[in-house]
């Protein structure tokens, strides 16, 4: 099996090195020490084509591949850790999800923002009592109407701070078959967070409470 970069993929490196030495090795340290999210990074990096490698492109992304983003999450790295969790973030996670499984409309209402830059989304799964077991997660989503109404806490969840929106996933009933998600925005009424906290790596996460959140059909 040959494990060698394509002729294609080192130039992408060698593009993404250059970048992220000329603008993202200077200030990476206070970076790193900041609790606040790089938002001109973020921005600059969206510029770049750094966001949204793995989103196709008829979603607004690059319609690149997933060794794509880890090339340039490897190359960004040793400049700025923080800036690598940037594009780490604008490539995995919850915004595939969204991606892949959202509603023409939710990715409508929220991929733009995240794609540019200007936001961030954040993936709701482990809880004190269930640990990153979803099989075990006790957050509920009682029917609301045509929505839910959605109880529940989230802890160790990466940019929750500042994300605009998550992707929580909840119980809706019993058994495997009663477990889905939700997207809640964190500024939703009946949203509460809790003192930041760091992991050992330095990155910020907070407890997230959910007070009877009304999801709309739409979420």
């Amino acid at each position: 099996m040959n494990f060698e970069l394509t002729p294609e993929q080192v130039a992408f490196r060698d593009a993404v090195r250059g970048f992220a030495e000329k603008h993202l090795r200077e200030g990476a340290l206070a970076r790193a020490h900041s609790p606040d999210h790089p938002w001109d990074v973020a921005r600059l990096m969206a510029r770049q084509g750094l966001l949204g490698i793995t989103i196709p492109e008829a979603d607004g992304g690059q319609g690149g591949t997933l060794m794509d983003a880890i090339i340039a999450i490897e190359t960004v790295a040793p400049s700025c850790p923080r800036s690598a969790d940037v594009v780490q973030a604008g490539n995995f996670g919850a915004i595939r999800v969204l991606a892949e499984y959202g509603s023409a409309g939710q990715k409508k209402r929220y991929l733009d923002r995240l794609l540019s830059g200007d936001g961030v989304i954040c993936v709701g799964m482990t809880e004190p009592e269930a640990g990153s077991a979803v099989t075990d997660l006790k957050t509920a989503a009682k029917p609301d109407g045509a929505g839910y109404r959605v109880s529940g806490e989230k802890i160790f969840t990466t940019h929750a701070q500042y994300a605009d929106v998550m992707v929580a996933y909840v119980r809706f009933g019993p058994g495997v078959g009663g477990i889905g998600s939700v997207l809640i925005e964190r500024n939703a009424p009946g949203v509460k967070q809790g003192k930041p906290s760091r992991f050992m790596n330095g990155e910020e996460w907070v407890t997230t409470y959910f007070d009877n959140v009304y999801v709309p059909p739409e979420n």
